[in-house]
């Protein structure tokens, strides 16, 4: 072996030494902690991208973190109603679910993509186990809006199956398709369904996975910028001021939520890096946007 390849080994040794030494006072400080990870239908690429998501879900679970996956499926089940001939609609950015509609939710939710990420989360060396919101009266809804048919709303979440389990060492993927006190079944937002779950839990971090880098200031124009950090008093306002692009309106409102619901600390993360979740929790300076409870650092 030539000293050049040689030098180039021990380079690449080094700089993974280097990440190691950055990554393990995170992973000390993260173990035992809950952590609700929402992996949105628009981040979800191809295998690849899936099996990156699911190898670092088994990591974060192999070192002793409490990970809770939600998934939606907004894009596959648009997909699937549009080869059976059920046009989707929308009202201010949600879907109208009918009958036919839902029970295309449920192929998809159910039948398509949970089975999915389960199997590769366990392929990667976790075991994980599928939940549906109607499992364990995990959640209950009431009908949003009549003009969206069979939408709903968390009313409530009864964490005890996801607290049985993580204590288990289990990685629930959970579907949110959930259960009204009418008896009916209703589709709800993933994105409201994961703030709800982290609340019940008592999670220490929230963490949405999408098809952006994070949030912006002034989105859409030239001064358009990243924010790394921000406070939960700025999404307020941004809220307020409806300055905010439709599919993030309730990811920002469901953060809100959360954080006033004594979650520690939520995250907007572009799903389709490689590794996103590893460098946010496990990296002195992580990727993203960062919201905090108080203050605004932005």
């Amino acid at each position: 072996m030539s000293t050049a390849a040689l030098s180039d080994r021990t380079r690449a040794a080094q700089d993974k030494a280097r990440v190691l030494r950055e990554a393990l006072p995170w992973i000390t400080r993260w173990r035992g902690r809950t952590v609700v990870v929402k992996y949105g239908g628009n981040a979800m690429g191809d295998d690849d991208v899936n099996r990156a998501f699911a190898a670092d879900i088994a990591l974060l679970a192999s070192v002793g973190l409490r990970v809770v996956v939600v998934h939606g499926g907004g894009p596959q089940i648009s997909e699937l109603s549009t080869r059976l001939g059920l046009e989707p609609r929308f009202v201010d950015g949600r879907r109208v679910t009918d009958p036919a509609t839902l029970d295309v939710v449920r192929m998809v939710l159910l039948g398509q993509v949970n089975p999915r990420l389960v199997g590769m989360v366990t392929a990667a060396g976790a075991r994980a186990v599928g939940v549906a919101g109607t499992d364990g009266e995990l959640l209950r809804a009431r009908q949003s809006d009549p003009q969206l048919g069979l939408v709903g709303d968390v009313e409530a979440v009864d964490p005890t199956l996801l607290d049985s389990l993580l204590d288990d060492g289990v990685v629930p993927v959970v579907a949110t398709v959930a259960r009204g006190a009418d008896g009916r079944d209703y589709n709800v937002n993933a994105d409201t369904a994961a703030g709800a779950i982290a609340v019940a839990l008592g999670a220490d971090k929230l963490i949405y996975l999408t098809n952006v880098a994070g949030l912006y200031e002034d989105f859409g124009t030239a001064e358009s910028t990243l924010l790394s950090v921000v406070g939960v008093e700025r999404l307020r306002s941004m809220l307020a001021a409806g300055e905010l692009n439709t599919g993030m309106v309730p990811k920002v409102a469901s953060i809100v939520a959360a954080l006033d619901g004594g979650v520690a600390q939520a995250h907007l993360l572009d799903g389709r890096v490689e590794h996103a979740l590893l460098l946010e929790i496990f990296t002195d300076e992580g990727i993203g946007t960062m919201v905090i409870p108080e203050g605004d650092a932005a």
